[in-house]
């Protein structure tokens, strides 16, 4: 992106993306306050459909722009929590998401290739419309049905822990303790504030990151299926197999 000033228009949701880093970078969302910030290769700009925002660069970046329409994250919306309404948490702007910088570095890398492939581009924007479900939103519930939720801040919380622990053994009652609640409550509120139980969240969060590797191309299925928080290389293929009819061979093979 040249450098200068730049508006994102309400009408879609869009996810910017700094693919190096940058210094002297201003964003504002919707009504929030105009920020100055020095910003590494990940920090992202995010913006529901709702809210424009403006973007200032003082020298030209490497930059990656994803835009999703509502019926994009409506419909992975229901894949993912079983309802199409979503609740988007605060705007952000300036937050770095190492997660997000890897998925757009597959993009840039697929879309300047010559022979580039559509389907490759396709699931990893799926991908990251996946994540950004998971980190950034919950489930859209009316309100009666919501009693017994977990408060923002405790899904908040929850959210960044199983983010940044994939790969290790996560147990109900260690998440539990997080939020002061016993398992039994716990698994009650989890359920109904992220429309699935604990253990199916956990898994998708680890198919979702399973993905992006192997579409990389740099670990063996093994080390991959490690990294993922899955037992054995078996373990992951009979996960993806069960859950997104797919397995890492025929992941590797659209690349």
């Amino acid at each position: 992106m040249r450098a200068g000033s730049h508006v994102f228009h309400a009408r879609q949701h869009l996810l910017y993306v700094g693919l190096e880093a940058a210094s002297g970078v201003r964003a504002k969302v919707g009504d929030g306050a105009d920020r100055e910030y020095d910003a590494p290769a990940g920090s992202i700009l995010w913006k529901p459909s709702h809210l424009e925002a403006h973007l200032h660069l003082s020298k030209a970046r490497e930059s990656s722009i994803v835009v999703f329409t509502d019926e994009n994250l409506s419909e992975l919306a229901k894949q993912q929590f079983g309802v199409e309404d979503i609740n988007w948490g605060a705007p952000l702007s300036g937050a770095l998401d190492l997660n997000v910088l890897r998925i757009a570095q597959l993009l840039r890398d697929e879309l300047t290739n010559d022979q580039a492939n559509g389907l490759l581009v396709e699931s990893l924007i799926a991908i990251l419309g996946v994540h950004l479900l998971h980190a950034y939103a919950s489930p859209g519930v009316r309100p009666d049905t919501f009693k017994g939720g977990l408060a923002k801040p405790a899904a908040r919380k929850l959210q960044s822990y199983l983010q940044a622990n994939l790969g290790q053994k996560v147990s109900v009652g260690e998440l539990a303790a997080m939020v002061n609640l016993s398992p039994k409550h716990f698994t009650q509120a989890f359920s109904r504030t992220f429309g699935k139980a604990p253990h199916r969240y956990l898994r998708d969060l680890r198919l979702d990151h399973a993905a992006g590797l192997l579409a990389q191309q740099r670990l063996t299925i093994a080390e991959v299926a490690y990294l993922s928080g899955f037992s054995s290389q078996s373990h992951l293929t009979a996960a993806l197999q069960k859950h997104r009819q797919t397995t890492p061979t025929r992941l590797r093979s659209s690349t």
